[in-house]
């Protein structure tokens, strides 16, 4: 049973940077799917919402279409926030998308030092990655850094905003398992045709209003790795990570972007 309209029923959760817009423009393309805009309005995280007023944030899914969806990515790193929405949408579905932790830590990063604060600054003032990364202990210790943080607190904790396992159990803990569809962003490059198949099946929706291939949406600019220290930094805090997911999700998942 599907909740009344005018009630989001679908939620695309994922850390940042891993192509929860993608999925969402995706998503927007289906004549049975409607998308909220703003994309993410973050109402379920108190401490960083775009739309605060409930009443604004309940219009964004005035649509009699039979999925309505908010793919605010915060929700999957706040800890706060799956309790509030198995509280309130305990039959909803997720679609869920993850990307290798190294990789996903770098580009948000990149993004926060490509993202201007309103004093015109960086939105991350590390200037080096590996200084964010060492950083990051004392930031996440610090009540001063939470309170006033230059964004999203958790968009600044490279490291712990990828412990997907623990995320993930969070919410495991709350909704069946039934209620989720997992995937990788490179399993999305890679094979675009067999995940849009696999989303309209979770759906019980056709395929063909997806379209015939994935939209191409936050392009960042080429790729450049991380130095060997940020990597033995990273490898050393996340261990087995992948393989933990693979084992929570129930199969071993492609994570080579």
């Amino acid at each position: 049973m599907q909740p009344s309209a005018g009630l989001p029923n679908l939620f695309v959760l994922g850390a940042g940077k891993s192509g929860t817009t993608t999925l969402h423009q995706l998503l927007g393309r289906h004549p049975d799917i409607h998308v909220c805009d703003p994309k993410e309005p973050s109402f379920f995280c108190s401490h960083f919402q775009v739309v605060r007023d409930p009443v604004s944030y309940f219009r964004l899914f005035a649509s009699d279409r039979r999925y309505r969806v908010d793919a605010s990515h915060v929700y999957f790193s706040n800890p706060e926030t799956a309790p509030v929405l198995r509280a309130l949408f305990p039959e909803a579905k997720v679609l869920l998308i993850l990307r290798h932790p190294k990789a996903r830590a770098h580009s948000l990063y990149r993004h926060m030092r490509l993202s201007m604060h309103d004093d015109g600054r960086p939105l991350e003032l590390a200037e080096t990655f590996y200084e964010a990364l060492r950083l990051e202990d004392e930031r996440f210790h610090s009540p001063d850094f939470m309170r006033n943080c230059r964004q999203y607190f958790w968009n600044f904790m490279y490291i712990r905003s990828s412990f997907y396992d623990e995320q993930l159990t969070r919410y495991l803990g709350l909704f069946t398992r039934e209620q989720f569809l997992i995937m990788t962003l490179a399993e999305l490059i890679s094979r675009p045709q067999q995940k849009i198949a696999e989303i309209a099946a979770f759906l019980e929706v056709e395929p063909s209003g997806f379209g015939e291939s994935v939209p191409v949406v936050n392009a960042a600019p080429a790729y450049e790795g991380f130095d060997q220290m940020c990597d033995a930094f990273m490898g050393d805090r996340f261990g087995d990570l992948t393989r933990r997911v693979d084992a929570l999700v129930g199969r071993a998942m492609d994570w080579s972007v």
